[in-house]
């Protein structure tokens, strides 16, 4: 029996020790859970106050979230504004850009006609300018006028030249006889006519026209019409000696002029000779250096000069040598006594 309860006490004290181990053991887990408990709690504290934040953040992007909502409406609002004005701006540019073909065209057109009208015009311009040469020139108005009258070349001087003299002499008596002949072939052969009024036309095609009483015949001309004033004569002449001479030896155009500006010039022949003499003709005015009824010859120039502006006193009082040209030159002179200086140059 003794035994049996000392086995009960044992187990019972087991059983108690195990207990209380087992209650320990419980003691430190709740310990610990109760401690977990506190820190979960300190933590859903802190998550409690985290979610209280995200949910503000939250609440403020919600409110960010509606104004961008509001500002994406009205930027799309202007976005279909925008558009239309760009669709409208569209419409007005595929007008305008038609509208500029159509004005690039009349305008390609407009240039062509305007190319052409300056054509025209230029055309136009040309044609007066020559035209206006070939009046003015008939005047004698500058020395390349005057020049162009004398042409040795010319068929016609040529066949006269011809039929006159028969041809160019080396012998002296005989050029002198020749020169003679061509000469009193025009004297006697060209009758006098006075000019009529002539056209001058002014270098602007919109300048006021004038008229002189003045007209050049080219050489061929007056042979053809058998009449001229005293330069057509003088420069037949000029085209003839020269033409007969070949070109050998030189003949001058000379121009006469009165102190009294209202009377007309003259014109008269002349080509100098051997040891500074000098023969003057003047087939308008029945002159030549030498005897009226003798022979042609040469005196010396002041001599041939004075005589034969004497011949003129008369009529041109106060008469000096104004100008001399020949078919490569020309010269102007103040008087009388610089032609002289001249030639003896």
């Amino acid at each position: 029996m003794y035994s049996v309860w000392k086995v009960l006490l044992l187990v019972a004290t087991i059983l108690l020790v195990i207990c209380a181990a087992y209650g320990v053991s419980l003691w430190y887990q709740l310990n610990a859970t109760e401690k977990r408990l506190a820190n979960t709690e300190v933590q859903l504290a802190d998550t409690v106050v985290e979610l209280g934040a995200a949910k503000a953040q939250l609440a403020f992007a919600k409110t960010q979230l509606v104004d961008t909502e509001a500002q994406l409406d009205t930027a799309e609002a202007q976005l279909d504004t925008t558009q239309a004005q760009l669709d409208f701006t569209k419409d007005q540019l595929a007008i305008a850009t038609a509208e500029l073909n159509i004005t690039r065209d009349q305008l390609a057109s407009t240039r062509s006609e305007l190319e052409a009208s300056t054509n025209e015009n230029s055309q136009m311009l040309s044609q007066y300018a020559g035209l206006r040469n070939q009046i003015n020139a008939r005047l004698g108005l500058t020395p390349q006028d005057k020049q162009s009258f004398i042409t040795p070349g010319n068929s016609a001087v040529s066949a006269r030249v011809q039929e006159v003299t028969g041809g160019y002499s080396e012998d002296v008596n005989e050029y002198w006889r020749d020169c003679q002949r061509l000469y009193r072939w025009v004297a006697d052969n060209i009758s006098y006519s006075y000019d009529s009024h002539t056209p001058v036309l002014a270098e602007d095609i919109s300048g006021e026209l004038v008229w002189r009483k003045s007209y050049w015949r080219m050489p061929e001309e007056t042979l053809e019409d058998e009449t001229g004033d005293c330069e057509d004569m003088a420069v037949l002449l000029a085209s003839m000696l020269l033409s007969y001479n070949e070109g050998n030896y030189e003949v001058w155009v000379l121009t006469i002029r009165s102190s009294v500006p209202e009377l007309p010039g003259h014109v008269a022949v002349a080509f100098p000779v051997a040891g500074g003499e000098l023969t003057v003709l003047v087939p308008a005015g029945n002159y030549y250096t030498g005897h009226p009824y003798g022979s042609l010859r040469s005196d010396s120039a002041s001599v041939a000069v004075s005589r034969w502006l004497s011949y003129w006193e008369d009529e041109l009082p106060g008469v000096e040598i104004v100008g001399a040209f020949s078919e490569t030159d020309h010269q102007e002179f103040s008087s009388t006594a610089e032609f002289l200086t001249w030639l003896e140059e």
